[in-house]
């Protein structure tokens, strides 16, 4: 059955597994790990009322992969997805390179796809948000 709308988890930074990544108040306090990288409970009740409307949706949880599995391909994921909206979620600021390198890597695979990113971050920054035109 063909999906209306898939809703992407990124890590809080996209090449975390390729890079060095300096420690800071968040990462000292919280590592990464498959607790912290679990993807927003909005995503189920988007889900939940959209398909009860009759549209198809799939949660995908890029970080919880990426972090459980080092061989896996995040960008051979996306270009295998098929749907003509990608939701991705930036409700901590902490997520917002990933958000971004994400919705970058979404449009490169599937240009006519539309992105969309939520979250209380997406929304309070927003106008810096909305220049990336990949979004």
């Amino acid at each position: 059955m063909p999906v209306d709308l898939i809703l992407l988890h990124p890590p809080s930074v996209y090449d975390f597994r390729q890079k060095t990544i300096l420690y800071g108040p968040v990462s000292d306090l919280i590592p990464s790990s498959p607790v912290f990288e679990l993807y927003p409970i909005g995503f189920a009740s988007i889900a939940e009322y959209l398909e009860r409307a009759g549209y198809q949706v799939r949660i995908v949880n890029l970080a919880g992969r990426m972090l459980n599995n080092k061989n896996f391909n995040a960008e051979a994921m996306i270009k295998r997805l098929r749907a003509p909206v990608f939701g991705i979620d930036l409700h901590w600021l902490v997520h917002a390179h990933g958000a971004i390198e994400v919705a970058k890597l979404v449009k490169s695979c599937h240009p006519e796809a539309k992105v969309v990113v939520g979250g209380f971050s997406a929304s309070y920054y927003y106008q810096e948000l909305l220049p990336y035109p990949e979004i």
